[in-house]
Order: structure tokens, then C-alpha cells, then sequence
């Protein structure tokens, strides 16, 4: 009775969602309160031999690690990211050769009010590489329009409930208002480790969850009991769910390159950006990010990134994950310019939660306008991989 008191408040306020007949997508979730933190290491190599003067090689090292917080008025994100290549060639007097570089960077956009979604951004960028003198470092600021709604608690109630039917512990339909407020519920893990501690705020987060499918009549016997206890305990920390969402927003403003990787400073920066993320069911999740940037100097350059991921959970352990990387650079007005090209493939192996096996099929190719440099023909690579999760 006394934890019953402790959560009713919370239920109280999760509940506050309008009824709607139509069947619930991970779009309807809306509640712009959401907290993330994931970190990653993930190491590939792949080799050849045969056919060729001596045995190549590539071994690559990836980290990453993002910490996004959301609220009404607020949303911060920071991103780290690392790598580390080791490589060698196919021909005779091919060396090793190695490779390292490092990228920091934090967003803060601040809406005017709660019910616009137009903002004001500040950001920092922090670039290393290995084989360059300095580092770089950036600092901007501008305005945007839009804004991105994580959906994953939503994604996990969804899991967990497909989890609870297939043992008959759920038998009758979860309105909509009831998914919400348990989504709503889901996303509020880290209130309830806070409040109850980290070694008994499953019981109470369980409880509450349990308190609205009880109050929704769509329980067997009106109780989870100790068997959906232990199901929902298992989707919830041992099955692998990755981040569901949905929106989309533009940015534009000045940068100001502190110093670039050759010493160069105080250069001015126009800055453009898009993101659009739009899941498919609950299993698909595709994400596009699309950078403009310029210099505005006498000598103006130009960098455009498009990043594109689409990605699919083919079972509870087996994802499939395509991305497509473009990059567009030129250094100068009278500067060549260089367009890459990357396609990957990926299957995705959960051992556990926290490892999986990679499978990748990978194809890279630079257009440079210079014939007979190494990098005319398309690159095929196939890797082999491991990844951890740090967090």
C-alpha cells in the first residue's frame, strides 16, 4: 500500500493522455521529456590473400558515444567519436600504414517558447587528426525551425507487450492513452533509480507499469505476477532495442573556425543543416542528416556531409543496418573538388545485450578527376566485426 501511494502521483500525471480509437504508431508519441546516453567500440578487420604480392589488411577501431537530453524548452546534445585504422596493401613494398582521428561536439538549442518550435542554437566542434599540426576547433550560433521526438520508450512498450501475449499474460486491447502513459512511464527510469535506488527501483518501476495495464482490465487475472515480472525484466534489460524516432528540424547560422587543422584562424562560417528521422513500425528506423558548410573568406571553401541510415530489426537479436555517407568538398574558388561515396551493409548479431557480431559488405568510391591514382574504381570490402556497448 505504501509503494502504491509513492507512485500514484506519477501514474496520476502519466494518465493525463487523450483516448484515440485509431491503433497506436510510434509517431503518436509526443512527450518531448527524454533522456538518452549510449556509448559504443566497435572493432572490424578483414584480409586478404591470393592473387596478389603479399597479404593486405584492415583493422579498424570505432567509438562513439552521445549523451542527448530533451525537454520543452530545451534540448543539448554532446557526441565524441574516435578512430583508428591500420591498414596495408596488396603490392610489393606496401607498408603498413596507421591512422587516427578524434571529433568533439555539443548543441544546445533553446525554444523561444513552449509552444513554437523555433529556437536558438549554440554549438562547439573539436576536431584531431594524427597527421596534422593543430587542432581544429569551431564555435557557431543561428536559429532553427523543427523539432526530433524520441520514441524508443515507446518502442520498448510495444516489445514488451508482443513479449507478454505470447505468454498469455495479456489478453484484452491497450487503448492508446494506456500505451502513452506507459511509454510515458518507461522514459522515466532514471526518476525512479533516483528515488528508490539502484538496487530496488525495478520493484516500484515494474509496479507502475503494472498499476496502468491493471486499470486498462487487459491483464490475465488483473496481475502480472512473478512470471511477467521476469518477461518484461528480460525485454526491458537483456533484449537490445535501438533508438525509435521521429520529426524534423532545419538550422542555419555563422561559425567561427577558432583554428583549422593547418593553424589558420578566425575564419567566418555560413552553417546549414536538416535532420528527418521517420521510423517504420516499430522495427525500422530510418534517419537522414544532411551539412552544408562554407567559408566566408577571399578564398571561399565548401563541405557538404550527407549522412542516411536505414535500419530494421529482422528478430530480437538480429538487426540489419544500411548506411549511405556522402561527402562533397572543395578547398577553394579555383580548388579541385572531391566527391566520396559510402555504402554499407550490415547484419547484426546480438550475442547478449551489450555484444554483437557484425557482418558488413561495404562499397567506397572517390571521385577526384585525376586518372590512374589509385581510387578510380569502386572499392569492395567485406568485414567482419565486434561491438560492445559501454552504455
Amino acid at each position: 500500500m505504501r509503494s502504491t501511494m509513492k507512485l500514484s502521483a506519477t501514474i496520476a500525471v502519466v494518465l493525463g493522455v487523450p483516448l484515440s480509437a485509431s491503433a497506436i504508431q510510434l509517431t503518436d508519441y509526443m512527450d518531448p521529456e527524454s533522456h538518452w546516453e549510449e556509448a559504443f567500440v566497435l572493432g572490424q578487420f578483414n584480409t586478404k590473400s591470393g592473387n596478389q604480392d603479399q597479404t593486405s589488411y584492415n583493422l579498424n577501431l570505432d567509438a562513439n558515444y552521445l549523451n542527448n537530453y530533451s525537454s520543452l524548452p530545451r534540448v543539448w546534445k554532446i557526441e565524441l567519436d574516435g578512430n583508428s585504422n591500420i591498414s596495408r596493401g596488396p603490392n610489393d613494398g606496401d607498408e603498413s600504414i596507421d591512422a587516427s582521428q578524434a571529433n568533439a561536439s555539443a548543441t544546445v538549442d533553446n525554444y523561444f517558447n513552449d509552444k513554437d518550435k523555433t529556437f536558438w542554437y549554440g554549438s562547439a566542434n573539436l576536431g584531431y587528426q594524427d597527421d596534422k599540426d593543430d587542432i581544429y576547433a569551431k564555435i557557431g550560433g543561428g536559429v532553427g525551425y523543427g523539432r526530433v521526438i524520441n520514441a524508443t520508450p515507446l518502442a520498448k512498450v510495444l516489445r514488451f507487450e508482443e513479449e507478454l501475449r505470447e505468454h498469455g499474460l495479456i489478453t484484452g486491447k491497450i487503448t492508446e492513452a494506456t500505451y502513452l502513459a506507459l511509454a510515458r512511464i518507461v522514459d522515466k527510469e532514471l526518476e525512479f533509480k533516483s528515488r528508490y535506488g539502484e538496487q530496488e527501483y525495478k520493484a516500484y518501476w515494474f509496479i507502475a507499469m503494472e498499476e496502468l495495464l491493471r486499470l486498462d482490465g487487459v491483464l490475465k487475472g488483473g496481475k502480472l505476477g512473478a512470471a511477467g515480472t521476469l518477461h518484461m525484466d528480460r525485454v526491458m534489460f537483456d533484449e537490445p532495442i535501438s533508438v525509435r524516432k521521429h520529426g524534423w528540424l532545419v538550422r542555419g547560422g555563422i561559425g567561427l573556425v577558432v583554428q583549422d587543422f593547418n593553424g589558420n584562424k578566425g575564419d567566418p562560417s555560413l552553417d546549414l543543416e536538416w535532420e528527418y528521422a521517420q521510423p517504420h513500425g516499430y522495427r525500422g528506423q530510418f534517419i537522414n542528416l544532411l551539412r552544408y558548410s562554407t567559408i566566408l573568406a577571399d578564398d571561399t571553401g565548401h563541405v557538404v556531409t550527407n549522412n542516411m541510415s536505414y535500419s530494421y530489426e529482422l528478430s530480437d537479436r538480429v538487426d540489419w543496418v544500411n548506411r549511405w555517407k556522402l561527402l562533397y568538398e572543395k578547398a577553394s574558388d579555383t580548388g579541385d573538388d572531391t566527391l566520396t561515396n559510402n555504402l554499407s551493409s550490415t547484419f547484426r548479431y546480438y550475442l547478449t545485450n551489450i555484444i554483437s557480431v557484425d557482418a558488413t559488405l561495404a562499397l567506397n568510391h572517390i571521385e577526384d578527376d585525376i586518372d590512374d591514382n589509385g581510387n578510380d574504381d569502386v572499392d569492395v570490402s567485406t568485414f567482419l566485426g565486434v561491438r560492445y556497448r559501454l552504455k
